[in-house]
């Protein structure tokens, strides 16, 4: 799903209106702590169109995998209070997300220039994506 938003505050208020009231911004570094080791599945909400999943290998490294199988590997950073990545490869990057709890779930929103993407941590492994070893990895 691609909503439209100005400001942040518009920003959170579609999630409150859309998460409901237990929605809440997790700081980049408790996101990082909580997901690193881990291999999360993400799809867009509220459609559940699957977007892909991701291994997070350390705070500064993950491998997404694409819905395609294509495995790209993206050093992690933490700019103006969001979690960025710039995937090998990948022009338009990076990608930047503001992470979100809404209950038990995760959330992640990114986007630019106005155009905010919701997406939902949909699971959550120990199981690695058994990608190529990246070179100096």
């Amino acid at each position: 799903m691609t909503v439209r938003l100005g400001t942040c505050l518009t920003l959170s208020l579609c999630l409150s209106a859309t998460c409901g009231a237990a929605q809440e911004r997790i700081p980049p570094e408790v996101f990082l702590d909580a997901i690193v080791g881990k291999t999360l599945t993400f799809h867009a909400f509220p459609d559940g169109w699957f977007i892909g999943t991701e291994e997070f290998l350390r705070r500064d490294l993950s491998v997404w995998r694409q819905r395609d199988d294509v495995c790209i590997y993206g050093r992690i950073t933490i700019e103006n209070e969001q979690i960025c990545f710039d995937y090998d490869g990948l022009a338009n990057m990076p990608v930047c997300w503001a992470t979100f709890s809404d209950g038990d779930r995760f959330l992640v929103m990114h986007g630019g220039l106005g155009d905010f993407e919701i997406q939902e941590v949909t699971s959550i492994s120990e199981d690695g994506l058994s990608c190529p070893v990246k070179p100096g990895v």
